[in-house]
This record gives C-alpha cells, structure tokens and sequence, in this order.
C-alpha cells in the first residue's frame, strides 16, 4: 500500500524563492506567509510581497514553504506569471509568532484569496495538527470521512459534514498515525474520492485541500501542505483502482472469483462480465476456481495502479485456461463520438478478419476494418461516429462470417468492449460477450 511519507515529491524545483519583501531580519518570532495555487484554469503564477517577487511559475496545485516576512501590513499579489497582470491584490496585516496560508481558490474569472492562520505551536508530542479546506469550486458540498486505513466504510459516519466550498475545519489535533480519508457528496453514501493510506508525522501541522482533479477516478484529490521545508506540499490524488472480470473460456464451469484470499464473486458462468469493483491501487492476488469444487483454474500476482480501469478475462479452453489482463481507457470520446474495443478470445477460430460497417452493409466487396486478427489481441480504442453499426467476423482471406452481432445502436458518449469467443460444449456457434463500459 503506498504511504503518504512515500509520495512526497520535491516539486518546489520548480518554485524560485527570490526574496521575502520588505528586508526581514528572518527573526524566529517574524510572521510567516505561504502561497498556493488553487484555481483550476489559471495558467501559472507569481507571488509578489510588497512589489518584490517571492515566488515565480507556480502551477496548478503547487505551494510554496514558509517565507519570513515583516510584521504589520504587507500587500500580497498574485500575478499572471512573467507579467504585472494582478488577479489577486490583498494587503494583510501579519502579526508576529504567526503563520499565514494564503490559497487562490476558485475559477480565473472569480478567482479570491483564503487566508488561513494559525499560530507557530507545534502539535503536542505524540499528535499531528491538521487542517482541511473545500478548495474544490466545481463542486457541491461534501462530506468528509478521516478513519483508520481499513475501517469498513459503511460503518463510519463523518468527520465534517456538509462542508460548503471555501470552508475549513479548523486546525484539529489527531494522534500520529496512519489515516485514511474519504469524499462523498452531502448526504451521499458514494465515494468521490478515496485517498488510501496517509501517514501522519507527530509534530507536523497539515492543511489537506479539496482541489479539481482531472481524469482518474474522481473529480478531486487532495493537496496536503506541510510545515517541513524539505516537503511543503505533495498531491494525493485518488488512491482507488477499478478492476472487472469476464467468463470467456467456453468450456469451464462456472468459477468462483477471489481478490486476496475474500471472494468477491461467485458462480460466474461463461459469458458473463462483471460490473467494476473498486480497490486500493496495488498488488494483488487474482484467483478464478472452480465453483463446484474450488480447483484453482487461475492464480495470479497482478498490480493494478491508482486512477486505473482494468478488465481481466479468463480466456482459452479449461485445459489451457489463461487470463488476459487489459487496460481500459474510460475516458469519454469526443463529442458526438463513441468507443469501441474488440477482443479476440475465440481460440478455436484461428485467424479472422473484422468487418465493423453500417448495417445490411455487402462485405464481398469491401476490405476488412481489422485483418488477421489472432487469438488474445485487441483492437484497441476504435473512435467512430455514434449510430447504427454491424459487425462482421469471418475467418481470415474468407468472407465466411463467423460471428454477426446484427445491428448494434451505439448512443453518443458510449463505450463499448466485445469479446468474440468459442462456441460452447454441443455447439457449433461462436458468441460475442458485450460489455457497457461507459453509459
């Protein structure tokens, strides 16, 4: 399970502390000032205090560390980066023996400052501060769940609740120690995000913030700020993989399925796909045996990775019985558009060619969208037009058709997996597993 203290990545390469405004003498009793960059469609930025640039070229999600700065009023700018283009103009009064985070939050075109302060007490021994913040403008309000790494989530009830956008907690005190923090909309019970295990540090104070994420599993993931120069901020982004299984293999039986020793689903016939199961991005064991006496059919060691869709399909006959591991792409066509993979899981058919066409469409004169195509390939993502398609699978050089899905009605934004597979026992007729993987 990877760690929180192990994802920490030095991107503050990219933040240049130039100077801290107004000669400070860098006195410990000094207010100290932070920035993040928290508006998802701002382009970079720079940070000026009193007209000096502190900070150059920050991007979306990064932070500074502590910079020292003087007492009293100090005009706080952020600026389009490499032009005097203010889009936040603040002047704070900073006391002594304080600590500032100054967050841009929100859109470019309403983009504001929230202005966290805290006093420089450390935590007391044995204990972390944390801090969290809706930083997130798209969306809703949320509620927040913080339990340890592997309580059963339908048991707890939440940390905060119904927690508005720019809100925050307040700096909580929590004994050091391993957490886990998860998102749902108010008053839901889905997950929106899943941080996995987090490794709270004693004496450390944190702020964790709700910021836009895109692609992966969530819209959010967190940027968690640190006290720790050497580690001022690093991305958490949703810890969650998603992983389905598909009966493809004719001959074998209906199988039982298991993830790390715990069934997840039983008396899987042949044809069948299940929908996604969600899990902590990691190694896993994958075992496929056989419903009616538990014999192993497949046992494998497989790493699945975070924000990742992964469809596994036990393929071949029960003799040779296999599994292919595939990546899925879920990520919406272009507008207008659908997806469409086609698998070979038919062994028995040798090599075919693949006629995708509008439907009552005359293949004989017509050149195969995919030829010789072999046994455990994939097409890939196929990007077409959405309406109405056919498609025709003949043995390869030949217009003998095999499989015939007849016409198949694909609506926009849809994405679609078929498996062409063997025919079963006492049949002489091939099949097509279709799998709804997106709308």
């Amino acid at each position: 399970m990877k760690r929180f203290t192990t994802l920490f990545t030095l991107l503050i390469s990219s933040l240049l502390l130039i100077g801290c405004g107004g000669g400070s003498s860098n006195n410990s009793h000094d207010p100290q000032l932070r920035a993040v960059h928290l508006s998802p469609d701002a382009p970079a930025v720079d940070v000026s205090i009193e007209g000096d640039v502190a900070l150059e070229n920050v991007n979306y999600r990064q932070a500074s560390g502590f910079l020292f700065v003087d007492e009293g009023n100090n005009n706080v700018k952020i600026l389009v980066a490499d032009t005097s283009t203010a889009v936040i103009d603040e002047t704070l009064n900073l006391q002594e023996d304080m600590k500032y985070t100054v967050l841009a939050v929100n859109t470019v075109a309403n983009i504001e400052p929230i202005v966290i302060a805290d006093d420089i007490d450390q935590p007391t021994n044995g204990f972390a501060a944390i801090t969290v913040v809706h930083g997130a403008p798209s969306a809703p309000p949320v509620d927040v769940y913080v339990s340890a790494p592997e309580d059963d989530f339908s048991s707890l009830t939440p940390t905060l609740e119904d927690v508005p956008f720019k809100a925050n907690s307040g700096e909580l005190e929590v004994p050091a120690g391993d957490y886990r923090v998860r998102v749902t909309l108010a008053d839901d019970n889905a997950v929106i995000y899943d941080s996995g295990t987090l490794s709270l540090e004693s004496g450390v104070e944190y702020v964790a913030i709700a910021a836009e994420s895109s692609g992966g599993l969530s819209p959010i993931g967190l940027t968690i700020l640190t006290d720790q120069d050497a580690t001022p901020f690093v991305n958490v982004d949703d810890a969650r993989a998603r992983l389905r299984v598909v009966h493809a293999s004719a001959d074998a039986p209906e199988v039982d399925i298991s993830v790390d020793g715990s069934e997840v689903l039983s008396d899987v016939p042949f044809g069948t796909g299940s929908d996604y199961l969600e899990i902590i991005g990691d190694t896993y064991n994958i075992d496929v045996a056989a419903a009616a006496n538990s014999a192993s059919v497949i046992n494998a060691d497989l790493q699945f990775d975070p924000q990742m869709d992964y469809t596994i399909a036990a393929v071949n006959s029960l003799n040779n019985i296999e599994p292919i591991v595939l990546t899925d792409d879920n990520y919406p066509p272009a507008a207008g558009n659908v997806k469409v993979r086609l698998i070979h899981a038919a062994p028995s058919a040798g090599l075919v060619d693949i006629y995708i066409t509008a439907p009552g469409a005359d293949i004989n004169s017509m050149s195969p969208t995919i030829s010789n195509f072999e046994f455990k390939d994939n097409s890939d993502y196929l990007e077409v037009p959405a309406g109405d398609y056919q498609v025709r699978i003949t043995l390869s050089t030949t217009k003998t058709v095999a499989i015939d899905t007849g016409t198949l009605s694909l609506s926009d934004g849809q994405i679609r997996t078929a498996f062409a597979v063997d025919p079963v026992p006492g049949s002489t007729d091939f099949g097509v597993i279709l799998l709804a993987d997106l709308n």
